[in-house]
């Protein structure tokens, strides 16, 4: 399965996203994420070996959210907020 964002890719969500059950402490259904906040993809993974999850962190709210391809659209480098560090994160 080939994913469409690499590890390190500044990232903007594209849609709200809401806790599917899965982000712990928060209800189901909760709000996680407006749309617009950018965030760098951290980790990759398969949810049913159908479709590729991301582990997102967005700094501004300091929480790691896993979102899938649509949810998310690439940010120029750029135009991005984000500054990584000497380590690349």
């Amino acid at each position: 399965m080939e994913s469409k964002f690499n590890v390190g890719d500044t990232v903007r969500t594209r849609k709200k996203i809401k806790n599917d059950g899965t982000f712990p402490g928060l209800p189901w259904d909760a709000h996680l994420v407006d749309i617009g906040e950018i965030g760098v993809v951290l980790d990759t993974g398969t949810f049913l070996l159908t479709k590729t999850v991301y582990t997102v962190y967005f700094p501004r709210l300091d929480i790691f959210v896993g979102c899938l391809e649509h949810e998310l659209e690439a940010v120029d480098e750029e135009a991005s907020p984000i500054q990584r560090n000497s380590n690349g994160a």
